[in-house]
């Protein structure tokens, strides 16, 4: 131990103090609080302890003063200017073994905190009167406010209780366990009295106040110094060339040259202009690698995930990020990884792509795309073999990583499979593609496929390449490529010629655009051939399709989905599509989804759907026991299409625009807007239908989407209105449809209105 290296009894022993105090200046005792980076760091304290091993808890320093106590002794006090937290657990620590496991520690009455008197009256009360026992089945913190010489209004004081928070967590790890604590000497710091230095006190104060806390990324950078006090690796790999710096060439170990380029050029890419800092920046690019080289399997790779990095003061402790590295194998390799990555950023910065690669990722795609372009094993990010490996990435991650379990799956091939190939991927992928492999979807298996057409160039390849830089496409060719079991380039061209037609090269040309009758004809006209194809129950029944969703996010949405291929496919090969023929439906059994398509196909349902911006929004599902057309989160009624659903048993019966269309032949007035402008077609707009008899409009229809109808108190108050006397215990104006046909709810509503004007 050198002459600076003290433990807490060396204080007393070999520097003479005679007592130890927390000036009121100094801030409460945090290590006991109950947050999550004050748990944190408890834990990690105490793991150390728990190991038996010489510790070197840092820097602590101080000045020393002779202070007039009350019963009028003179004594030296050290006052701690920093290191006061871990100086208090080091305390509670010793003061503990003393209690519990009578391993003598005789200066415990020589310790306190001035900052509140609760807390120097706390601490002279436990050394006094706590012999170190509790209660069973309680925790040591009940325990010792429930004693007699505990004052209740001492918990009040921050201190106290982050105290009694670290006595509770000492006794619950080492209760049983006095092996702990028979050499707390193993546990020292460097010491420094700065009164030997002769400044003085006011410089102390603004020493304490003004000086910077550390940073997360200032904690990561040290503990990394450390880990290259040991490590020795090789610099061969790590195109410290690239850096370009003659003081550089002259350092011959790594670790001098890591010390040096993180203070310089490395730091430099990642300067924020606007927060004046590149922390956050930096510390968030070492860790996303980190991830992704570890793993799903690491311990603590959920707390790294979990990280907020655009949060202010975000907490990041070394024992999340440094565990993996404790391995010389593990840090060996990352440390050199890292190296190579950041002097080939240094290197390419001119590169708009490096910008992009030292973005704070918000989304598990974003880091899996960081990962995948990093894992580049050349070094010109210009060169034509890097614009390949970036399609490709681009590709792959984009449709493929969506959670932490696919992001995991895409880092684990990118290490084992195509890192070591990326200097000349085309033809690895393409070599892996095999013709007689089928029911092979998987982006994997196109980017094969496509790397053996890229590979033959000509125009094929370089519309391959077009179509993939398409907004609505994203790399992910699938429906333009896939034909029943098999991939299939023979109508690519047909199809991609055709595709740029309709959607144009944003994807944005079938958007709604309001009173643009031309856009409506040529919406309507793709839309009707996209109905028209349509064969499977999943196309037309299913929360997430929009059968009409031809506007660009409804485009993109369906060109996702599996179930839609054909569909495309039957639609981008037709050179006319307002003569298509209608696909025959795959199931004939399934009269429900027959029915809806037909309706669907009546005269002007369609473009009378499309001429609202919400048509394209549209999707079906079952809402009481019949297919109804409406948008997502639809709050309004209005919004939605109710279908009939007509069938043999009474009871599933839907006839409600059946009779509708029969009513209004008997002169019923409508208020509802019709879908079609044809009026020989029976639909109408809202899942609630209201009309009027014509013999008694001053009375309000209503017929719901729970097959009620009934007379309410008007259209702005949709309440139904009371019968005069409750009829088979039904108290209101109404009866239900369901089951019935034309002529048997024309004469309950004839009842109805009866009743109604006899108890008016």
């Amino acid at each position: 131990m050198n002459k600076n290296e003290k433990t807490l009894r060396g204080l007393f022993q070999e520097e003479k103090y005679d007592y130890i105090y927390i000036p009121r200046i100094q801030r409460d005792y945090a290590q006991g609080r109950k947050d999550e980076e004050a748990t944190i760091i408890r834990d990690n304290i105490l793991d150390d302890v728990e190991k038996k091993r010489p510790l070197s808890w840092g820097i602590i320093f101080g000045v020393s003063e002779n202070k007039t106590f009350e019963d009028g002794t003179e004594r030296k006090c050290f006052i701690p200017v920093d290191g006061q937290q871990r100086l208090t657990t080091l305390y509670l620590l010793n003061l503990y073994a003393d209690k519990r496991h009578q391993i003598s520690f005789e200066y415990a009455d020589r310790f306190s905190y001035e900052t509140r008197n609760a807390s120097k009256d706390f601490i002279s009360a436990l050394v006094c009167h706590w012999d170190g026992g509790k209660e069973d089945g309680i925790q040591l913190k009940e325990h010792l406010v429930n004693q007699g010489w505990f004052l209740y209004y001492w918990m009040l004081d921050p201190t106290v209780d982050a105290m009694l928070n670290m006595l509770t967590a000492i006794d619950s790890r080492f209760r049983e366990h006095r092996d702990v604590f028979e050499n707390l000497d193993r546990i020292s710091f460097e010491f420094l009295d700065l009164n030997n230095l002769e400044l003085n006190e006011t410089l102390y104060i603004k020493m304490n106040s003004r000086g910077r806390k550390l940073s997360e990324f200032d904690k990561i950078k040290s503990e990394i110094d450390k880990i290259l006090l040991t490590l020795h690796p090789q610099t061969t790999t790590c195109y410290f060339e690239l850096y370009r710096d003659i003081h550089l060439d002259t350092l011959p170990s790594f670790a001098e040259k890591w010390r040096y380029c993180i203070d310089r050029k490395w730091s430099d890419m990642f300067w924020n202009k606007e927060k004046h800092t590149y922390d956050a920046y930096f510390l968030s690019f070492l860790t996303n690698y980190l991830i992704g080289s570890v793993g799903k399997d690491y311990v603590y790779v959920n707390k790294l995930l979990e990280v907020d990095f655009k949060k202010e003061g975000f907490f990041l402790p070394w024992k999340y990020f440094g565990t993996c590295l404790t391995s010389e194998e593990n840090a060996d390799a990352y440390l050199k990884d890292m190296a190579a990555i950041l002097n080939k950023l240094t290197a390419n910065g001119p590169n708009d792509i490096v910008k992009e690669l030292i973005l704070l990722p918000d989304t598990y795609t974003k880091r899996a795309w960081q990962f995948g372009l990093l894992s580049f094993q050349g070094t010109d990010y210009s060169s034509e073999a890097f614009q390949e490996w970036h399609r490709f990435i681009y590709n792959y991650a984009t449709n493929t990583v969506e959670d932490k379990d696919t992001f995991f799956a895409f880092t684990k091939r990118i290490k084992e499979e195509f890192s070591s190939r990326s200097t000349d991927i085309l033809t690895y992928l393409a070599g892996q593609y095999d013709s007689e492999k089928v029911d092979d979807r998987s982006q994997l298996s196109e980017e094969y496929f496509k790397a053996s057409l890229l590979l033959q160039g000509g125009e094929l390849g370089q519309k391959i390449r077009e179509a993939e830089g398409h907004p609505l496409l994203n790399g992910r060719l699938r429906p333009l490529l896939a034909h029943e079991n098999h991939w299939d380039a023979g109508c690519f061209l047909t199809i991609w010629k055709h595709f740029l037609q309709w959607f144009g090269p944003e994807g944005d040309d079938l958007n709604f655009r309001e009173g643009d009758t031309e856009s409506l004809s040529r919406r309507v006209t793709f839309a009707t051939a996209f109905v028209k194809s349509l064969t499977q129950w999943n196309q037309l029944f299913n929360d997430n399709c929009k059968i009409l969703g031809i506007s660009y996010h409804g485009l993109k949405e369906n060109l996702r989905h599996q179930r839609f291929e054909a569909v495309f496919r039957m639609c981008l090969l037709a050179d006319q599509l307002s003569g298509m023929e209608e696909a025959v439906w795959s199931n004939p059994e399934e009269s429900e989804a027959i029915q809806t398509k037909e309706t669907l196909l009546k005269p002007g349902v369609i473009a009378g759907i499309l001429s609202h911006r919400i048509g394209t929004e549209l999707r079906f599902r079952w809402y009481h026991n019949c297919s109804c057309f409406f948008p997502y989160n639809g709050k309004s009624p209005d919004d939605r299409i109710g279908f009939d659903r007509i069938n043999s048993d009474p009871l599933w019966r839907r006839n409600r625009n059946q009779v509708v269309a029969y009513l209004t032949e008997r002169t019923y007035s409508v208020q509802n807007e019709r879908v079609s402008t044809d009026k020989g077609v029976a639909l109408w707009w809202g899942s609630d239908i209201f009309f009027t008899h014509p013999q008694h409009p001053e009375i309000q229809l209503w017929w719901n989407a729970d097959y009620h109808i009934g007379i309410i108190h008007s259209l702005s108050n949709t309440t139904w209105v009371k019968r005069h006397q409750a009829l088979e215990g039904n108290e209101n104006l109404l009866f239900n449809a369901i089951g019935k046909d034309e002529r048997q709810i024309e004469e309950c509503i004839e009842e109805l209105i009866k009743d109604y004007t006899q108890s008016q």
